[in-house]
């Protein structure tokens, strides 16, 4: 079995279950790729060096190496990892060392357990759906593919112009902040915030969240994933902040693009025992109420 370890800054008070995962690892010879920045704060900040059979900094040394990527961080270091594994279906596991964690939801107190279960294949892998977008400047690169959401937003004060068509056929324009189209995973993260519905993973579906609407009978919307979504973007300002999952950049407007549903998915993996829904009741406090106990 080879893992590929990735994370970036993690804080003072981890220390000690970085050193539980380095001695773990050794001690099952479990064959470890490391991303190299990661390995060199590391080195730098805990003194922790992780015998690596190599360091990785871009996908091709990952893809066809590693059986399984092991995310160290939050939420937002999980989606980074994505990028990393691209199509390759390496299942994606993440121990928590950031804050919510709804992709990263190994906790990070449980991380013996959760390296044993891992390192003896006891767990169960989610398929969860991707994002394709496509735009004239290809201003993502070779991968603009989101697991949780696409957003387009203001630059400055002023609000953004967007219409939106489904299957060519013209829905509504929108006046607001912005527009997130969500997957269901990415439907615990921006949407959320914002009033959109939580989906469960294995839902066929999308949904397009205004932000800050300046209509009030603007509500979110679910599509089916099948669906091909154009946008038209426009702006007093020229410029349109967009963001595929943890990339941002700033575009020029007017702006088009067009959102489809990836072919393929990626894999997040759950230890024996964890479930989504047990992970909603955890990080959203879902029966936290004292006639419970």
């Amino acid at each position: 079995m080879v893992i590929a370890l990735y994370g970036k800054r993690i804080d003072q008070e981890h220390y000690k279950n970085i050193l539980i995962l380095r001695d773990k690892l050794q001690e099952q010879g479990i064959e470890t790729i490391v991303f190299e920045p990661f390995n060199n704060f590391l080195k730098e900040t805990f003194d922790v060096t992780i015998e690596a059979k190599s360091l990785f900094t871009i996908p091709d040394e990952v893809k066809n190496s590693a059986d399984l990527m092991l995310s160290i961080g939050g939420d937002g270091t999980f989606l980074e990892s994505v990028s990393f594994i691209e199509d390759s279906c390496v299942p994606v596991a993440g121990i928590n060392f950031g804050r919510l964690g709804f992709l990263a939801h190994i906790s990070s107190n449980r991380i013996t357990e959760a390296l044993d279960l891992l390192i003896a294949g006891q767990y169960v892998v989610e398929e969860r759906s991707v994002l394709k977008v496509e735009l004239n400047n290809n201003a993502f690169g070779n991968f603009p593919y989101a697991l949780n959401d696409i957003t387009l937003q203001k630059e400055g004060t002023g609000m953004i112009t967007i219409k939106a068509y489904i299957n060519g056929e013209y829905l509504s324009t929108y006046w607001a902040d912005g527009l997130i189209v969500a997957t269901p995973t990415g439907s615990t993260a921006y949407s959320l915030s914002v009033g959109g519905p939580i989906i469960t993973p294995n839902s066929d579906v999308f949904c397009i969240s205004p932000i800050a609407p300046h209509h009030l009978t603007v509500r979110p919307l679910i599509i089916p994933d099948q669906s091909e979504l154009i946008l038209e973007a426009t702006s007093r300002s020229q410029k349109i902040l967009m963001s595929i999952d943890s990339q941002e950049k700033t575009i020029p407007a007017p702006l088009t693009i067009t959102i489809t549903k990836a072919p393929f998915c990626v894999g997040v993996v759950n230890i024996n025992g964890d479930t989504y829904y047990k992970t909603l009741r955890s990080k959203l406090m879902w029966g936290a109420d004292q006639r419970n106990f």
